[in-house]
């Protein structure tokens, strides 16, 4: 055999070193381990953003339009503005107030929100999440003349009630307008209610401060007359919830109205979960980064053990 063959052979026969071997292992381990928590943590991140703005969008409108006023009675007019703007799929106006339910299992605080059940299950999901009971089941004539309630099913569970049972809302404030606080008697306004729906929309802070009442009973009970607070509005694409509503915008007006998208509603929880991802991402990225350090100082290794034999084959041409 020839001198050449025979140095070569013994160099491709030659025994590993144990010590770079594990460095090889650890290095290709840490890389490995290092990208499958950077994807991983990326995909629970983006699949935790998009659960959770799906439970925001399922009692939340796509867009809120309200006056800057404290009384909005030229909705009408406004709703029909709106329903114009091309991706405008639904709207429906909407009450809002704050009471103290009472119920079987104690009182609580509350805010009570008048829709109109048919035009409310166009923009919202409420129906999606009923686990008793209906949201239409509002519109429904009473036949022993109490009107119907939807609650959260935490605010349910507080009271200690289910659909069926009477709650007892009071409320010590009938109007945010100071002109109609002499008008109105100093008492409280109290009145019974039956339960007809329970909603789970997953999310706390709906479940448990969140009821539902017909419009026009909303208004009537806390003295409002014909005003709302404002119109929540569907559109055809969620994402682009922005767009249209900048549509709006320009087409009632920015100094009259507040054009709000369901992002800037809900712009404190969605900037924090957006800062949880890039720290997340943050701490992942230097972990990989710290791998790729290993495999880079296992390859340097690597060509220090072999300088000697890669001049040896050098100097034999």
């Amino acid at each position: 055999m020839r001198f050449e063959y025979l140095i070569a052979l013994r160099h491709l026969k030659a025994r590993k070193s144990r010590s770079l071997s594990v460095v090889t292992w650890l290095a290709v381990i840490g890389v490995a381990l290092g990208v499958t928590a950077l994807v991983g943590g990326f995909s629970i991140t983006t699949g935790f953003e998009q659960a959770f703005r799906e439970k925001v969008l399922g009692v939340t409108a796509h867009v809120f339009v309200r006056d800057y006023g404290l009384r909005f009675t030229e909705y009408r007019e406004v709703e029909s503005k709106v329903r114009a703007v091309p991706g405008v799929r639904a709207t429906s106006p909407m009450t809002y107030n704050e009471a103290m339910l009472s119920g079987k299992g104690g009182t609580t605080g509350a805010v009570i929100k008048g829709i109109r059940p048919e035009q409310a299950v166009q923009v919202l999901a409420v129906t999606d999440y009923m686990v008793q009971g209906s949201l239409e089941a509002l519109g429904d004539r009473p036949e022993d003349g109490l009107e119907g309630v939807v609650l959260g099913a935490e605010l349910a569970r507080k009271l200690a009630v289910g659909a069926g049972d009477l709650i007892t809302i009071v409320s010590p404030l009938r109007s945010l307008d100071p002109d109609q606080w002499k008008a109105q008697a100093d008492t409280p306004t109290t009145r019974p209610f039956r339960v007809v729906g329970v909603f789970s929309a997953g999310f706390h802070e709906y479940d448990a401060r969140l009821a539902y009442l017909e419009m026009s009973v909303a208004q009537r009970f806390f003295g409002s007359g014909d005003a709302v607070l404002g119109i929540e509005v569907a559109v055809d694409d969620a994402l682009a919830a922005g767009e249209v509503a900048a549509k709006m915008r320009a087409a009632l007006g920015a100094e009259a109205y507040s054009v709000l998208d369901w992002r800037r509603q809900n712009r404190n929880l969605f900037a924090s979960l957006e800062y949880q991802r890039v720290a997340i991402l943050v701490v992942l990225s230097v972990m990989v980064v710290l791998a790729s350090c290993n495999v880079a100082c296992m390859l340097i290794m690597l060509v220090l053990e072999r300088t000697r034999d890669i001049a040896i084959l050098k100097a034999m041409g």
